[in-house]
């Protein structure tokens, strides 16, 4: 089929070049050649490794605010109060209003209502004072690590929603400390959380109301539970419990009604006030409270405002990544600092597959879109899914459509034919007008953000960084072509490398800040790794002093634990972690999450739930994985190849066992992976991993430790044969 075809393949393509040359497209391409080696970053002094972006070399200094003529715009509160009085009318917060459960699958929802800036502003303001009438005082105006005297901060468990935000903005117009909790996280976090930092109020969803008034002795500071009714349908019934003596629980509508801004008028936070204690998702161990002031969220969005270029008052930004991680968190000031839209969804809901009658994709139509890796592998294989299904014709089509673009844009072409022949119609999976795609949380697949910028026509570019430097580390280059790359430093920091000679290359070559060449012959500027230091890098860990010596410097250089390059035009590469590699028996290292990224490609492997957890330690002798099979895929496998029988019968095959191996290292040889990460064996999993049952954290990282601990059994089996005997 493929070669009665291929005529056509050439000729479709030939068409589709003359269009692109009668319609100039060869003056974007001339304008992309001449600027795909300009230097994104420079030295800060002589030493090539230790770089700042252009935009620090060009005024000398980092970024502390993102209005640099306007230095009074110092902290979030004083960001916002400016974004009300300059886009007051404007839309701020839009929500669909929740129905119900339509089906198994699918969420019924109806229209969107609107907060505009000013009403968001407004109940801000009034929030904050009926925190103070609930008996909480203004925090410190300097931000230490040791433990809060004082009720001076508020929690927040609740999924992302206009209300986690409004709590959020209103504790700052009283200068109070957010305590971030995931909402995916069970009592014990909420104890720990309400303990440590001294909590008063709390603000949570109305199905949760039963579990804290349950624990409240284990919370004896906790003294007003404000409840959210977020997903919860109209005509759903929600029993709340009386609340003991010195408790009250109030809706959030009631909470903000009660709020009396001239008994209790605004007590706007400094710079250095502590503006969010957020506890990590805790995928290495217990959680750690990570402090931060105002002045180092506001430098993030200098950063990332000078990185994204955001449309003042006109983009349109997706709500529904956990505001308690800081990727949401600093994605979300950001728009409202500059008058854009949020529009707050579930991340089930995206789509018609768990939305009625559209998803939320469809109904925002958002131009700006963050999202964890996960999140675009998910949408790349299910677009991937549906032209599976299609005819041999439709396949013929979007498979050369695919190929020619993906060749076209990473040499600063395009494809006028394809574009309204295929992919005007993949454009509407994501809404139609999306024009700046982000990546964080984790390393982005290669060929996910080659298929992500082919199929729907805007540039994926990676964010890195964590919550310790507020996310905002470095950013790649929207008009950046490549991929694998972290990125350049944000304009409110520097970065360094520092030589690491524990840590050696597949060459079996220290990483050195002084190398000229990495381990595939580029030009680079220095290996090692990542340091960082600058006014978005937090103060440390909450009551955890100790453990904040280790990760900073004393002149307040912070370890992050990756091992990078500096490549030639000053942009940032990953290439190693230093945490999470696994020596195996025979004393050679093996990087556990670059495997996973690799292996991930399989169509075998199913994203949705879980995907493939990969394992080594020092008692094996190759790795082996744990992986969740996607039945779609297997079940297409096994009627092609005479492998009869229902799912439950055909994963037990050894055909298919065969297969499915094959088709993983495959995908390991085309990532570069070496030998010795050459999986020996492989188990099926069918039960999914999720946040609810501890496999992945809230951010959707893999939870390994719990994964083997959960499926004991299958695992034991499987490293056995890891193992020669």
């Amino acid at each position: 089929m493929s070669l009665l075809l291929f005529p056509f393949k050439i000729l479709l393509i030939a068409i589709d070049f003359s269009l692109w040359l009668l319609t100039f497209g060869w003056v974007k391409f001339i304008k992309y050649q001449l600027g795909k080696n300009k230097t994104r970053s420079v030295p800060v002094s002589s030493t090539p490794s230790h770089r700042w972006s252009t935009k620090c070399a060009s005024t000398g200094t980092m970024s502390v605010t993102p209005f640099d003529s306007e230095p009074e715009i110092n902290t979030i509160y004083a960001m916002t109060k400016r974004a009300v009085t300059l886009y007051g009318d404007n839309k701020c917060m839009g929500t669909r209003t929740f129905l119900g459960q339509k089906n198994a699958k699918q969420k019924e929802f109806g229209e969107t209502k609107w907060l505009t800036y000013s009403e968001m502003g407004t109940q801000a303001l009034k929030f904050g004072a009926a925190c103070r009438a609930a008996g909480l005082v203004p925090a410190p105006t300097k931000t230490t690590l040791k433990q809060l005297k004082t009720p001076c901060s508020i929690a927040i468990f609740e999924n992302t929603c206009s209300q986690w935000q409004i709590a959020a903005q209103g504790a700052f117009t009283q200068s109070l400390i957010v305590t971030t909790i995931y909402a995916t996280l069970g009592m014990d976090a909420v104890i720990d959380a309400v303990k440590e930092c001294g909590i008063r109020c709390i603000v949570c969803n109305k199905i949760n109301v039963k579990a804290i008034l349950e624990k409240i002795k284990d919370m004896p500071t906790l003294k007003q539970i404000v409840y959210t009714d977020d997903m919860i349908a109209p005509n759903a019934r929600v029993s709340l419990p009386s609340s003991p003596p010195g408790v009250k629980v109030t809706s959030f509508e009631d909470f903000v009604e009660s709020g009396n801004v001239e008994q209790y008028p605004a007590v706007p936070p400094t710079p250095e006030t502590c503006a969010v204690i957020m506890f990590t998702s805790g995928s290495t161990g217990k959680p750690k409270g990570v402090v931060v002031t105002h002045k180092n969220l506001l430098a993030t969005v200098a950063g990332a405002i000078h990185s994204l270029g955001v449309r003042l008052g006109q983009d349109v930004y997706l709500g529904y990544l956990p505001l308690a991680h800081i990727l949401e968190l600093m994605a979300e000031f950001s728009m409202i600092g500059f008058g854009c839209q949020i529009c707050y969804a579930d991340p089930k809901t995206l789509t018609t597959t768990g939305a009625y009658p559209i998803g939320a994709l469809e109904q925002y139509r958002p131009t700006i879109m963050a999202g964890v890796p996960k999140i675009w592998d998910v949408i790349k294989k299910g677009v991937q899914a549906k032209v599976a299904a299609g005819s041999p014709v439709a396949k013929f089509l979007v498979n050369t459509a695919v190929e020619w673009r993906t060749f076209c844009m990473s040499n600063g072409m395009d494809t006028p034919l394809f574009k309204a022949l295929v992919f005007k119609k993949f454009a509407k999976v994501v809404g139609g007008r999306l024009r700046l795609a982000i990546s964080g949380g984790g390393p982005l697949n290669t060929e996910v953000q080659l298929f992500v910028r082919t199929a729907f026509g805007c540039p994926l570019f990676q964010g890195y960084g964590l919550t310790e430097t507020c996310a905002g580390l470095s950013m790649q280059d929207p008009e950046d072509l490549r991929t694998g790359i972290a990125g350049v430093p944000t304009a409110s920091c520097e970065v360094k490398l520092e030589s690491c000679e524990e840590i050696c290359d597949k060459a079996k070559m220290p990483y050195l800040s002084t190398d000229k060449r990495d381990v595939n012959g580029n030009r680079i500027h220095g290996r090692g790794e990542v340091m960082v230091r600058g006014h978005n890098i937090s103060k440390g860990y909450y009551m955890m002093e100790e453990k904040t010596k280790e990760e900073w410097t004393s002149d307040g250089w912070f370890h992050t634990g990756d091992i990078g390059q500096f490549m030639l035009d000053g942009s940032l590469r990953i290439v190693d972690r230093k945490k999470n590699l696994v020596k195996l028996k025979g004393g050679e290292y093996i990087a556990i999450e670059n495997m996973e990224m690799a292996y991930g490609n399989s169509s075998f492997v199913n994203a949705i739930d879980g995907g493939i957890c990969c394992y080594g330690d020092g008692d094996m002798d190759r790795p082996v994985a744990l992986m969740q099979l996607n039945e779609v895929t297997t079940m297409a496998w096994a009627k092609k190849n005479g492998v009869s029988g229902d799912f439950n019968a055909v994963k037990n095959d050894p055909k298919v066992y065969k297969a499915v191996l094959d088709d993983l290292i495959k995908e390991g040889q085309n990532a570069g992976l070496s030998n010795l990460e050459k999986l020996k064996a492989v188990v099926f999993l069918t039960s999914p991993w999720t946040p609810d049952n501890g496999c992945l954290t809230a951010a959707n990282k893999l939870q390994r430790r719990v994964v083997i601990e959960t499926f004991e059994k299958e695992f034991l089996a499987v490293k056995e044969k890891g193992i020669f005997k």
